[in-house]
């Protein structure tokens, strides 16, 4: 072979340079020198292009016609039309023809591809991918001699021009070469990128593959097969498929990935590979750098924010009080949990605001999942806690890179060595110890309850709730409730596998009407009211009279059996007055301050008692749960399958009742504090420090004994001004479960519904299936109830909204999960429940017939729209299964 024609690979290293072949030339060499299987070719060398120019005169006729190209910018696609047909009409050289048919002939290939590599193609900084011509199915010589000129000509094409042209490379310097190589008959074919060229992401390979030739994939002909696979240990993220059946399998996939993985450290840095496989081996027909990478986005731009779980527990704006109370609970609250898995979340914190909303950290949970769970574990643990962070993911909202997650110190050495330390933890925390826990919670709540703020200094005021706050907080952790997550786990199993469970439905049946929780107790507690009442007419007839709470009790207090009521109704304030819909927020009112709302429940209660008895309810459910436990029981003859199913029932049925009397206890704690909190107001309003006694909700709490001492170094009423201002505004917007980056309320829109769903899916948590009119409420407040035989519909429950439970018989809520508050009580009370429906609450209309499924997760409605009412809307994706549009 000469210098214008190089058979490959027998030639030397030396021959086989940049100039003369090309980058893409190169990059075939450089392949083959790193041991992938790359086809035989012979290269048309850069030589052979110029002398091509040289014999023909071009190189000055297209100088010529280039001339003032940049000035006449209209007249560029026809002077490139007219240099390309020079190309064409110049006829190649029989020495240089007699090379090449030497070179075609020694490949004995049937097909041959033929490939342009063009000097400036693929530099540093430049990338031409597919700016010049690719020739396939070449079957001739003659073919592959018309294909050479067809690569030449096409350095002049517009796109190839317009690119030199902005890049500032000179026209005249640029040679083309030309590749003829033996094609190959893939079963598949397609790209690899050692990075995710969408999202910059360099902890990610992404694998694009279709049947067949590779070559439509890369010119945009066709959609691939998308593989998506952490660089690190090629575990799989994603998968798209086109078809039914993958074009590539998964263990092609990673065997191409790990091939590219090497390329890109031994080519020192990002590659764009081509490859096919045939027969089960993978050929690789080039690599090119990967240029034009977008730039990481800001940190703060990458975090994506979830009212998982919160959105129930704390789904208002909160004020500077509770947001810092709350924050600084959280260490002790989630830190050992955290340290379980050897992350430190003082590295980052788990939570912070969205538009004044508690919302968590996505990145900080995966951070601190990442070296145990993977991708598709976490998906299914969804359910677990409801929320939206899996359907968004699924949408393509968010996708976060192992880059976007924070360092929360895990290190595996670090983390073995700690295990008797955590082991030493885990057995500290074992049920004996949160039963004396919940004890001392209990016991300091009791002593809240009996300080009498009113009689109190204003240093015993702030000295009790830092003593207080500081009591709870030194043992309060999750940490207590592993026993029963571990026996919750084994009890699903053991309902499913051993006593023939295909679904969760057996196991939420075994946990109904346990008793013994505090939020169900309340209800039930409010329906004996009723019946109190009913006991006697006119205590009956007084409840049911004009005026309000006042104005009835004093008529109450005029009969014997009116101040028996009254003395019940005070214990019932006594022991669930500290309920509101807010609960976790100080601003709050509590039940106890709002006796018109419990007095509209028990009016609600006393004109339905002859539809329905919930007491005897709870009691047939309580029989029907301990006959299905024996059944159970007999079903399982092997005695060591049988103690496990009775610890595990037994374990999981305290965690149930341990979880929400905890979230009880919490409740009356900020109830508590609310309660000082006001005395402390009102006494800073008499001296004109605050306005109003409710301002003192603005202050952060580290700044309440500031302010009370009287030094405070900064202008109390006009920072509580602008933090109202704030409050205000965040009350406005309504941003969705999911939140990606800094909340922007133009970006981030209230969700839009689809009117027409008909079906909506959710997550089944309390079996059964009921057909009934809908009752849907926003938020509690007076003149609300629900008929018996009504389904409860709503965005979020907590325990105030347990009054609403009662009469109802089935529940439907916007979010929620298995262990929301919602789920536990609608299994309590024996009410089918379907959850995490999306915006169930906007759809549905208050008078609609709906059939709720609690095994499928299903909710139909019935029939049409109840007529005078609208919907809400605004912009959003479309997502039928929530409907969402």
């Amino acid at each position: 072979m000469s210098e214008k024609v190089i058979w490959w690979p027998d030639a030397s290293v030396r021959a086989l340079e940049r100039d003369a072949i090309g980058p893409k030339g190169a990059s075939l060499c450089t392949l083959r020198r790193l041991g992938l299987r790359v086809p035989r070719c012979f290269f048309v060398t850069t030589a052979a292009f110029r002398s091509h120019l040289d014999a023909h005169g071009l190189r000055a006729c297209v100088a010529l016609r280039l001339g003032d190209l940049n000035s006449q910018p209209d007249k560029v696609p026809g002077v490139l039309e007219e240099i390309r047909q020079l190309f064409a009409q110049a006829t190649m050289a029989d020495s240089l023809r007699e090379q090449i048919a030497a070179a075609y002939a020694r490949l004995r290939a049937p097909t041959v591809a033929v490939r342009s590599s063009a000097t400036a193609e693929d530099l540093p900084g430049h990338s031409f991918a597919g700016q010049y011509e690719t020739i396939l199915g070449v079957t001739s010589l003659e073919g592959c001699l018309d294909a050479v000129r067809r690569c030449w000509a096409s350095l002049w094409t517009e796109r190839a021009y317009e690119y030199r042209r902005r890049n500032g490379i000179d026209h005249g310097q640029v040679a083309m070469a030309v590749i003829v190589q033996q094609q190959i008959e893939p079963a598949a074919a397609g790209v690899a990128f050692s990075v995710d060229p969408v999202t910059g992401s360099r902890s990610r390979i992404v694998v694009e593959s279709c049947r067949g030739l590779g070559e439509a994939l890369v010119s945009g002909h066709v959609q691939p097969d998308h593989i998506l696979l952490r660089k690190k240990n090629l575990e799989l993220i994603r998968q798209t498929l086109v078809g039914e059946e993958p074009s590539l399998d998964l263990k092609s996939a990673r065997r191409l990935a790990r091939r590219v993985r090497r390329l890109e450290t031994r080519l020192g840095g990002p590659q764009d590979v081509e490859w096919a496989l045939r027969d089960g081996a993978l050929w690789f027909l080039q690599a090119r750098p990967i240029t034009g990478l977008p730039e990481p986005k800001p940190w703060e731009d990458r975090q994506v924010w979830t009212n998982l779980n919160l959105g129930e527990v704390a789904p208002d704006v909160m004020t500077p009080m509770t947001h810092t109370v709350i924050m600084l609970m959280f260490e002790p609250l989630f830190g050992p949990v955290f340290r379980l898995f050897g992350a430190d979340i003082r590295r980052h914190p788990p939570a912070d605001l969205v538009a004044g909303r508690v919302y968590f950290n996505i990145n900080t949970g995966l951070a601190a999942a990442r070296p145990f769970v993977s991708p598709a574990r976490l998906a299914a643990m969804n359910n677990v806690f409801g929320g939206e962070q899996n359907r968004s993911f699924e949408l393509g909202h968010f996708d976060l890179c192992d880059e976007d997650l924070p360092d929360l110190g895990f290190r595996w050495l670090k983390y073995i060595l700690s295990w008797s330390r955590l082991l030493r933890s885990l057995v500290a925390h074992r049920p004996g110890r949160n039963e004396a826990f919940q004890a001392g919670f209990k016991a300091r709540n009791d002593t809240l309850d009996r300080f009498d703020s009113a009689a109190a200094t204003t240093e015993e005021l702030t000295r009790m709730v830092t003593q207080t706050l500081h009591e709870n907080m030194k043992d309060c952790t999750l940490l207590f409730l592993w026993p029963g997550s571990v026996a919750s786990m084994v009890f699903q199993s053991a309902c499913q596998r051993w006593l023939g469970g295909a679904d969760q439905a057996l196991g939420f049946r075994l946990l109904a009407a346990q008793g013994g929780m505090a939020d169900t107790d309340a209800g039930l507690d409010l329906w004996r009211l009723a019946a109190w009442a009913h006991e006697d007419r006119r205590t009956e007839a007084a409840l049911l009279g004009d005026g309000a709470w006042n104005a009835i009790r004093s008529r109450l207090a005029a009969t014997d059996h009116g101040r028996q009521f009254l003395a019940v109704w005070d214990r019932f304030m006594a022991t669930h007055g500290q309920h509101c819909h807010s609960e976790l927020e100080f601003f709050s009112p509590r039940w106890a301050e709002m006796p018109d709302y419990i007095l509209g429940l028990v009016q609600s209660y006393l004109r339905s008692l002859d539809r329905a008895n919930p007491l005897e309810k709870q009691q047939r459910l309580a029989e029907e749960r301990e006959r299905l436990t024996e059944q159970c029981r007999e079903k399982l003859r092997n005695p060591i399958k049988r103690r496990l199913f009775d610890w595990s029932l037994d374990a999981t049925q305290k965690l149930t009742r341990d979880r929400e009397n905890w979230k009880n206890e919490a409740v009356r704690l900020f109830a508590g504090f609310r309660r000082i909190f006001l005395e402390l107001g009102r006494r800073l309003q008499e001296k004109g420090i605050l306005t109003e006694r409710e301002d003192i909700f603005f202050l952060e709490i580290a700044e309440v004994e500031p302010v009370v001492q009287g030094r405070a170094d900064f202008d109390v009423k006009q920072r509580i001004a602008q933090r109202r201002a704030e409050y205000e505004w965040n009350r406005a917007q309504t941003p969705p479960p999911v939140v990606v980056g800094r909340y922007d309320p133009q970006k981030h829109v209230a969700l839009q519904i689809d009117t027409s769903v008909r079906v909506l899916q959710g997550i089944a948590v309390s079996p059964g299936a009921v057909t009934g009119k809908a009752r849907v409420i926003v938020q509690p407040q007076e003149g609300q109830h629900v008929e018996p035989g009504e389904i409860l519909v709503a965005p979020v429950t907590n325990p105030a909204w347990t009054p609403y439970f009662l009469p109802a018989a089935g529940v439907v809520m916007d979010m929620g999960g298995v262990l929301s508050h919602g789920a536990i009580i609608a299994r309590e009370y024996g009410l089918p429940a379907v959850v995490n429906v999306g915006p169930a609450s906007r759809i549905i209309r208050t008078g609609q017939t709906l059939r709720v499924d609690g095994d499928c997760g299903t909710v139909t409605i019935l029939d049409e729209e109840i007529p005078g009412t609208k919907h809400d809307t605004a912009k959003t994706e479309r997502s039928i299964r929530n409907g969402f549009q």
